[in-house]
């Protein structure tokens, strides 16, 4: 091989190696009674470790709506969330530790360091493409139904 080819292939994977995650993450389907009382299916990757939690829906650009992330911890806890190194505009919906809806933060800033909290101490979040609250009508009295505890 030439130097110049190594040095190519070198400084390529350099620019794409930081952007790779090696987290993976279960997906499974998450059933939500939503305000009007319509049954929603969303297909959502789960974040439930540190690891996964850590990196989120960060670098993502296309997120097809119904799709999203749920983000699990053990106990209730106020939840703080940023957009840093976030391109798409998300909903970031908030959930106690029965899974009942308790606020929502909704077309969020892409790459915006601004904090993003619970009103109250929440055990699940869901991070959803902006615009899906409204579409899905996903507000107090809305419900995770399948959480499986």
């Amino acid at each position: 091989m030439n130097r110049n080819f190594v040095l190519g292939l070198f400084f390529l994977l350099f620019l794409i190696i930081p952007k790779l995650s090696f987290a993976e993450f279960l997906v499974k389907d998450l059933l939500i009674s939503n305000s009007n009382g319509e049954i929603k299916l969303f297909t959502v990757e789960i974040a439930d470790n540190d690891e996964t939690r850590s990196i989120g829906l960060m670098e993502r650009e296309n997120i097809p709506l119904g799709t999203g992330m749920l983000f699990i911890w053990e106990e209730e806890a106020y939840r703080n969330f940023w957009m840093k190194n976030t391109p798409s505009s998300l909903d970031i919906l908030f959930f106690d530790g029965d899974g009942k809806f308790l606020n929502v933060v909704e077309n969020t800033e892409p790459f915006s360091i601004r904090n993003i909290q619970s009103s109250k101490p929440s055990q699940y979040v869901l991070e959803l493409v902006a615009g899906s609250s409204k579409m899905f009508n996903l507000y107090l009295g809305s419900q995770i139904l399948n959480l499986n505890k």
